[in-house]
């Protein structure tokens, strides 16, 4: 306040001095004009100059003022409309997170009338009517994003996502492809497309799809769970060639091989993917190959029909069969070398040779106290025969399949000893 005293005096000295020193200056100015004379100090002149500025700019300032004053009006009822447009928008996304259709459709028609907004408007009153059941206005509002070149990869999804709804698997993969023709790199695209091929069986077009998520992942930056992620990708990767390659076998020996081939670079302890390819060499008397897939796979996944194909690859009698399998017990890994003794044990008993039967299952148990004392019995029942348990729900399978039978998800299901399932018997 001090401060603004001083300036307006300050400002009123200015003023005195320039006006003593203007009415000390001598002179006088003349006008002439329709007979008229007028002589009046310069001073005068000037000072009534000044004052003839400074009150046009007061009229021109006030008349701006008058005549803005409908504009200012009205900006204030814009102002107040858009803020309960916004308000009822608000109130209305909140409403559908909330699951209130009644009131989401309410929020929404108010939107609609106070916002020239219709993108905004729309999606609420498209969500609100899904949320309802209505998948009609879901629909025509997604449909009328197509037309737009910025907003047509939503329109796809949101088509996308109201055919899965609907169960409409045709129309949502023709959505999916077209949202991931737009975007190429869209991996919720790419995701829902994987899952629509894969339900149809169609291996081949779900590849490019698993192609364009495992660009995705890697482009992310790690986190916890990208372990996990990864492991998922690779499965996936590895079923899809595998069955790629059972539906080639008919048509093309060779294509299906090469499938195989990849199915076992992506994981070369894919039972499935080991007993076919090593089938195909055998009968095809490419003994060396079957015997190098066979000895690899027996190895990370010791398996009863591994070791039965060994002997056939090997050529061996009955003692150089099961000595021969005897020296791949150290190729083993620790956690599963007591089941791959169990494995030779058993084929040992199948040839008549108990005594070697026996003496490989006194080893397996002296191999269990060693290693059950670093496993961890919470997580793994060390015990336990090894099953196809589904990752996603823990439920146990015999067999492998694409689809968990019990959760319906893809390519899950992996061989091991049971994680997090009931108990159940064990062999001896």
């Amino acid at each position: 306040m001090f401060r603004k005293l001083l300036t307006l005096f300050a400002v009123l000295a200015v003023a005195a001095a320039a006006a003593s020193w203007l009415a000390a200056q001598p002179g006088v100015v003349k006008i002439e004009w329709l007979g008229w004379r007028m002589e009046l100090p310069t001073s005068l002149a000037v000072a009534l100059t000044i004052a003839f500025a400074v009150v046009l700019v007061f009229f021109d300032r006030m008349l701006r003022v008058i005549r803005g004053i409908p504009r200012w009006l009205g900006g204030r009822l814009r102002q107040r409309r858009d803020d309960a447009g916004h308000r009822a928008l608000t109130l209305g996304l909140m409403a559908v997170s909330a699951g209130e259709p009644a009131e989401a459709r309410k929020y929404a028609s108010r939107a609609g009338r106070l916002l020239k907004a219709p993108q905004l408007t729309g999606l609420l009153a498209a969500q609100a009517a899904n949320l309802a059941g209505d998948h009609q206005v879901a629909r025509r509002y997604f449909t009328s994003l197509l037309d737009d070149q910025e907003t047509a990869f939503l329109g796809h999804i949101g088509l996308m996502r109201l055919a899965i709804d609907s169960q409409e698997s045709g129309q949502a993969r023709d959505s999916a492809r077209a949202a991931l023709a737009i975007k190429p790199a869209s991996v919720l695209a790419a995701s829902h497309l994987l899952r629509l091929e894969a339900e149809r069986a169609d291996w081949q077009a779900a590849l490019p799809a698993l192609d364009v998520i495992s660009k995705g992942q890697k482009k992310t930056r790690s986190k916890p769970g990208d372990t996990v992620q990864k492991a998922a990708l690779l499965r996936q990767r590895c079923a899809l060639e595998f069955l790629q390659a059972v539906d080639l076998l008919a048509e093309n020996r060779s294509a299906a091989i090469k499938a195989l081939v990849a199915s076992l670079k992506t994981d070369s302890s894919f039972l499935p993917a080991l007993i076919m390819l090593a089938d195909l060499y055998l009968e095809d008397k490419a003994h060396a190959k079957a015997v190098k897939i066979l000895e690899t796979g027996f190895s990370r996944a010791p398996h009863q029909s591994l070791a039965q194909r060994l002997r056939v690859a090997w050529k061996s009698n009955d003692g150089q069969f099961i000595a021969r399998l005897v020296k791949q017990l150290d190729r083993v890994d620790m956690g599963l070398r007591r089941l791959a003794y169990h494995v030779v044990a058993e084929q040992a008993r199948a040839v008549g040779m108990d005594g070697e039967a026996e003496r490989l299952l006194c080893d397996a148990r002296d191999l269990s106290i060693k290693v059950g004392a670093n496993v961890n019995m919470n997580d793994v029942n060390y015990d336990a025969w090894p099953l196809w348990q589904c990752d996603n729900c823990k439920s146990l399978n015999d067999d492998w399949q694409p689809f968990c039978s019990a959760c319906n998800e893809f390519a899950t299901l992996i061989w091991r000893r049971p994680k997090g399932a009931a108990p159940f018997l064990t062999r001896v």
